[in-house]
């Protein structure tokens, strides 16, 4: 399946610090690629993901 994930833009993703949004939009976003999705990450230019 393919999925577009959007996140806030003025916070990385996954936070250096407290992010709510941004935390849950990292966790689901990794395992939703171990589990074979294609993922597609919108987020701020310093957002890291495997």
């Amino acid at each position: 399946m393919k999925i577009l994930q959007l996140a806030p833009l003025w916070e990385a993703v996954p936070p250096p610090a407290y992010g709510g949004t941004e935390a849950v939009v990292s966790l689901l976003t990794e395992e939703l690629v171990a589990r074979g999705h294609d993922v597609t990450l919108a987020a701020s230019g310093d957002s890291t993901t495997s």
